[in-house]
């Protein structure tokens, strides 16, 4: 089981035929090595993410320690009802569907710029210089981080989220250490905004916040920084992993990315079925509140359990040829976005950015093609590139 238990510390540049392995062991498997189940079917998967005893709260966990240096392990999408529902309806009400379809004109422009520049120099590292970017951006303008900030924005999101682990602690310790500097110059960058913004309330989300209200409750100052906190982190590993990994699928699928340039009517379906073939979360953890039994198992409380997302999306019981990328598949009931109480807030944001980014990209470079050796990261949370070196012409 060492292949297994090594899931935890480093996600391997193929995990699935792995994940294969595990499900056959076990829908709700139990790792002596780890200390916790693993869940990998995507019935089983449903069941974990929507039971109202399944905690998000890392502290529940029998064997939970801080991360050495660094630990992000507070605010909304740690927290149980009835703070999690108290936060999350102040939230929605500053982060509607109105406001993210509203933000779609502003990001077919910056698509557009960021593949202007690409096409002058014929190759592109899809990562540094367009999935990256682009997200970062929208989301910085989103919350209402001046111009000039938004380098610096964009450096300390990053460097947090290659820091981050929940559910493994397989963070080193200087990545820790950078992500603990990190968090406090982003910290320290948003009170100063946030003090702006309550003197000189403005057209963007943190004044939103500010202004919102749930039942006669607003967010605290420390609530709303650190939900301004934990939206970057969020929004920016969800939409730059959708867009990386959705590219690489097509790259590697020669004739479905044919497909999608001769059918352009396909874009939204292909979008979900590329978050079901290669989830930009892998791994999302939660501990029973009392003893549950799932799958003939009986999940102790206290226990930790690892919802493997990458694994349920390729569910033989759930998806026609799991292995196989098609772009057309319907139904697509995968669990990429997560499910229950804890649905990611900005699915509507990263569907919007993966539908242009990538509809673009097709559209206007027949042509793209790889261009070198891409490099996965291996932080077992997340599945993504550092880098990925494409040609388009």
């Amino acid at each position: 089981m060492s292949d297994v238990d090594g899931l935890l510390t480093h996600l391997p540049e193929d995990p699935y035929p792995l994940y294969d392995v595990l499900r056959n062991k076990g829908r709700v498997l139990w790792l002596d090595g780890a200390q916790r189940w693993l869940v990998t079917g995507h019935e089983e998967a449903l069941a974990v993410l929507r039971h109202p005893r399944m905690s998000s709260d890392r502290t529940r966990w029998d064997g939970y320690r801080p991360a050495p240096g660094y630990d992000r392990s507070a605010g909304m999408f740690t927290m149980d009802p009835p703070g999690h529902t108290r936060l999350r309806g102040l939230v929605q009400r500053a982060f509607t569907a109105r406001v993210v379809e509203g933000l779609r004109p502003r990001i077919q422009q910056l698509v557009t710029e960021f593949l202007d520049a690409a096409e002058k120099r014929g190759e592109i590292d899809l990562i540094a210089d367009f999935a990256g970017p682009l997200p970062a951006i929208v989301l910085a303008e989103l919350l209402g981080i001046p111009s000039e900030g938004q380098l610096r924005y964009r450096r300390w999101a990053t460097t947090m989220m290659g820091a981050i682990d929940p559910v493994s602690h397989a963070t080193s310790s200087e990545q820790a250490a950078a992500g603990q500097r990190a968090d406090d110059e982003l910290t320290a960058y948003l009170g100063e905004i946030i003090a702006l913004r309550r003197r000189d309330p403005r057209p963007d989300l943190i004044s939103a916040l500010l202004a919102a209200e749930e039942s006669g409750q607003r967010l605290t100052g420390i609530e709303l920084l650190e939900m301004c906190i934990l939206l970057t982190v969020a929004g920016l590993e969800t939409s730059v992993n959708l867009i990386g990994n959705g590219v690489g699928a097509l790259l590697a699928h020669p004739a479905q990315l044919a497909r999608l340039r001769d059918e352009p009517e396909l874009l939204n379906s292909a979008i979900e079925e590329l978050l079901r073939y290669d989830a930009p979360i892998q791994l999302s953890g939660r501990v029973p509140t009392e003893d549950i039994e799932i799958d003939g198992q009986t999940l102790r409380k206290g226990q930790m359990v690892g919802v493997v997302l990458g694994a349920a999306n390729r569910d033989e019981r759930a998806f026609t040829d799991p292995h196989e990328l098609d772009l057309g598949r319907s139904p697509n009931n995968h669990v990429a976005f997560g499910r229950g109480i804890h649905f990611c807030l900005g699915a509507p944001l990263a569907r919007i950015e993966g539908a242009t980014a990538i509809g673009e990209l097709v559209r206007r470079f027949p042509g793209l093609r790889p261009a070198g050796k891409p490099q996965r990261r291996t932080n077992p949370h997340v599945r993504g590139f550092t880098s990925l070196p494409v040609a388009l012409r």
